[in-house]
């Protein structure tokens, strides 16, 4: 099942808006809380400090679950969740 999350998480970005249930984040709500709740993105021992890892992770467990994301997918879902949970600061481009 694939979303064009690239145009949602730039509006989310541009917006700094969170609230609204949209497809990136229904899409985060059914793949990524099946492993673990929000409490991830919290923890002192959390592994994404900055957009190229968060991106990384991103990229790491889409593939660990087979959803075969394109790139633009993971850039939004690091774009969205960098400003939804981290307030990290994306690269310019995201």
């Amino acid at each position: 099942m694939k979303y064009v999350f690239a145009i949602l998480a730039a509006g989310l970005a541009a917006t700094g808006s969170a609230s609204a249930q949209t497809p990136i984040q229904t899409t985060h709500d059914t793949y990524c809380i099946m492993c673990h709740d929000t409490q991830v993105y919290t923890r002192k021992t959390r592994l994404a400090r900055d957009y190229e890892s968060l991106r990384a992770q991103v990229d790491r467990w889409q593939s660990n679950v087979s959803l075969n994301w394109s790139d633009q997918e993971i850039d939004a879902m690091a774009t969205w969740l960098a400003v939804r949970y981290y307030g990290l600061s994306c690269p310019a481009d995201c």
